[in-house]
């Protein structure tokens, strides 16, 4: 593991740990932060839903994790590990912030981004969840179609919505995703396009020399694709029949509103199975490097062992923080726009 000296601050006073973990999990998942702090008079009550930081060098200017305490629990008579979420987390968690939508107040004909700037403003949670950095979609989409009525969390409603918006500028369709950004005081939310790997510049590069250790795994390739587009008469189902036959009928369907006729859904179906076949595979990557990398960030890899090199796209990320050290865990993919962490029924 690498030297660092971290700093885990309770609402601004720091704290001492014995250990800590960060995972971000990426896509709508929220971020979570484990620590344990010693001593005989921690109190349950006294930190629950308190904001906790999380620096990795005690001299960051901005924190690797901003987020509140939602549980806590005795690990031993001296011990208690803290859970913290971030702004995320805090929205789709077990506190699953609602709003009710209704004729007089809606979001109807906003953009993805000005729906969630409403949507937090309708939750008084402006001062735990920021949109100052929210910007929009590319393209930019209206929220009108279909109208959202009824009481729902704020998360089931970006998970409806985000989906909308599908870049396709490129040969291979890109999603929108939405990003937590740290302003030195707040957890901001950002909604960024997908990078295209073919000319985006690498951040940062792996090879043997920074790599602890590096795993492939085989990733699900839909064979048949269903898609649909502004309109039900659109839909249309392409199936590759040698594909199905080598790699099994694996099925996905998405509806993409952009999409005015069969011929466009047709084209949109075969990019996104050409985007699944030509990455088959998910890594995980160890390494005393890269704690800094966040997700959607390109890094570009050389593995020589498992004749792995290109550019990837960061996915996700854990830390694990021993007494003065710690170790990184990233996950990577090129990851094609299936948008399986948004659609059900997939």
């Amino acid at each position: 593991m690498r030297r660092l000296s971290t700093r885990v601050l309770i609402e601004g006073k720091e704290v001492e740990i014995t250990d800590a973990s960060l995972n971000k999990r990426g896509g709508l998942a929220g971020n979570q932060f484990n620590f344990t702090v010693p001593g005989d008079d921690v109190s349950f009550r006294k930190y629950w839903n308190k904001e906790v930081t999380f620096f990795l060098h005690k001299d960051d200017a901005y924190p690797l994790f901003r987020g509140r305490v939602i549980n806590t629990n005795i690990v031993d008579t001296y011990k208690v590990k803290f859970t913290a979420t971030d702004a995320l987390g805090y929205l789709g968690g077990h506190h699953k912030a609602q709003v009710t939508l209704n004729d007089d107040n809606n979001v109807d004909g906003l953009t993805l981004g000005g729906a969630i700037i409403k949507l937090i403003t309708m939750s008084s949670l402006q001062n735990i969840v920021g949109t100052d950095f929210i910007g929009d979609s590319s393209p930019i989409i209206s929220t009108t179609v279909p109208p959202i009525r009824g009481t729902q969390s704020i998360i089931s409603i970006i998970k409806r919505l985000l989906p909308l918006a599908i870049n396709t500028d490129k040969d291979i369709p890109r999603e929108n995703i939405l990003m937590v950004k740290d302003d030195g005081s707040k957890s901001q939310l950002m909604i960024t396009l997908q990078p295209d790997l073919d000319s985006s510049l690498p951040v940062y590069k792996f090879n043997k020399s920074n790599i602890v250790s590096f795993k492939v795994s085989n990733r699900e390739t839909p064979t048949t694709v269903v898609v649909t587009g502004k309109t039900q008469d659109t839909n249309v189902t392409f199936r590759h029949e040698s594909a199905a036959s080598a790699l099994g009928e694996n099925f996905y369907s998405v509806t993409n509103a952009q999409l005015k006729s069969k011929a466009e859904c047709q084209d949109f179906a075969a990019k996104l199975f050409e985007a699944n076949l030509k990455d088959q595979y998910e890594y995980s990557l160890a390494s005393y490097y890269g704690a800094y990398l966040e997700e959607n960030d390109v890094i570009h890899i050389t593995e020589e062992d498992s004749d792995v090199n290109g550019t990837f796209r960061v996915v996700g990320k854990s830390i694990v923080v021993k007494p003065n050290q710690y170790q990184v865990t990233l996950s990577i993919n090129k990851r094609p726009p299936i948008l399986a962490q948004f659609l059900e029924g997939n």
